[in-house]
């Protein structure tokens, strides 16, 4: 019983920050634990074809890119310390300029670590880095706004620390410094920075469900617009519903302070996660939050109310040793209210769907062929995106 407390432990230690996660995705407990292996590198190159490269609203240019990379992966997950990175560092080409921004070159990289210790005394330390820096919008990490405006680089960076009280309750402290930086200067006025700390206590019901509960504050820091302050009140559970399945929810409140106003707005989250080593897997998460993303104005007006709903899927499956498919589907609906000047009520709403195929030449060499598809409904006017990517990778 202890043993396998101690393992839960360490599993709710390296999900702790799971409230302020950089992927909505990440939100459900993992499905078994994580597998080690040795240095791996990649290398990779692949050509596309874009139908809006500035995503614009009026006058749609298509264009051909190009885009190169190279990364390392590596997992030791048998030491009391247990580590895992992947990292890529590459870069997008188009034959013209694209993103609005008079660039035809833009940096692709990404990097995702993390590290545990579990101490004596079921004591759990945990700390997760993820940074990306790219032309693209990733609507599912909680920070992204709805409009795609040029290269930015964003992170999310959360310690946690845990505890057990007995064989069934533990409490866990956790900080994230997150943020969402443009690297050109004519968006440079929609930075963001937040600043998260937090407190939970878990009761271990059985060895398939815990429930928790938490309260946690959040600072914004914003280039643009009004700061604002946020505290959480949640409940929650995870829950194993079998050996390959699992599921996480929390409900609660959130008190939202902004230029001088203190507002209360529900406050939502689930997610789900299936792992099978062969055949179908999946991915789902929902959340409902009132963020401060896009919320200020030139003029120095603002929105002080922005309740967005995030929603995603994500499928596989794994047809042959050889093949495998994949699809996405994600929406992001942002409802802005309580303008400072009086304007009227305002929604953005952002579709993306994606699907593609995987094929291994060898058990070194593969290729990949993907379409994604974006539609987006904004304030400032809608746009269609089309765009095909096919490549090869090598890795030893």
């Amino acid at each position: 019983m202890k043993t396998s407390f101690l393992r839960s432990l360490l599993v709710a230690g390296l999900l702790a920050p799971a409230a302020s996660a950089y992927s909505l995705y990440d939100m459900a407990p993992p499905v078994g634990m994580p597998e080690s292996h040795a240095v791996k590198y990649t290398a990779r190159v692949a050509v596309g074809y874009d139908s809006n490269v500035n995503m614009s609203t009026v006058d749609e240019e298509d264009g051909l890119f190009t885009e190169l990379s190279a990364g390392a992966s590596y997992s030791d997950q048998e030491a009391a310390t247990k580590i895992r990175y992947n990292v890529n560092l590459g870069a997008r080409l188009y034959e013209d300029t694209a993103q609005g921004v008079g660039r035809e070159t833009f940096a692709n990289c990404n990097l995702t670590a993390s590290l545990s210790h579990a101490f004596g005394a079921g004591q759990v330390y945990s700390t997760r880095l993820t940074a990306q820096i790219s032309p693209d919008m990733d609507f599912s990490n909680s920070i992204s706004s709805s409009q795609a405006q040029g290269e930015h680089f964003n992170w999310s960076w959360n310690h946690a620390y845990s505890k057990a009280i007995d064989s069934r309750w533990s409490w866990t402290a956790n900080a994230t410094y997150n943020g969402y930086i443009y690297t050109d200067t004519a968006w440079q006025h929609l930075d963001r920075q937040y600043l998260t700390g937090g407190f939970s206590l878990a009761y271990r019901a059985s060895a398939l469900t815990t429930y928790n509960g938490s309260i946690s504050y959040r600072h914004d820091f914003r280039s643009e617009g009004e700061n604002s302050k946020n505290v959480y009140f949640n409940v929650g559970a995870d829950h194993s519903l079998d050996a390959v399945s699992s599921v996480s929810g929390t409900l609660g409140l959130q008190l939202k302070m902004i230029a001088g106003e203190t507002k209360v707005y529900p406050n939502i989250r689930f997610a789900y996660r299936r792992e099978i080593g062969e055949g179908l897997s999946a991915n789902a998460y929902f959340s409902l939050d009132n963020e401060n993303i896009d919320t200020g104005r030139y003029s120095g007006e603002m929105y002080l109310s922005d309740m967005t709903i995030r929603t995603g899927v994500s499928l596989k499956y794994k047809y042959t040793h050889k093949v495998s498919f994949h699809t996405d589907a994600s929406v992001l609906n942002r409802n802005y209210s309580d303008h400072t000047g009086g304007k009227a009520d305002r929604t953005d709403t952002t579709w993306v769907l994606a699907a593609g195929m995987n094929y291994k030449f060898t058990e070194r060499l593969s290729g990949k062929l993907e379409y994604k598809y974006t539609t987006a409904d904004q304030s400032w006017g809608d746009y269609d995106r089309h765009k095909i990517t096919t490549g090869v990778s090598y890795s030893f």
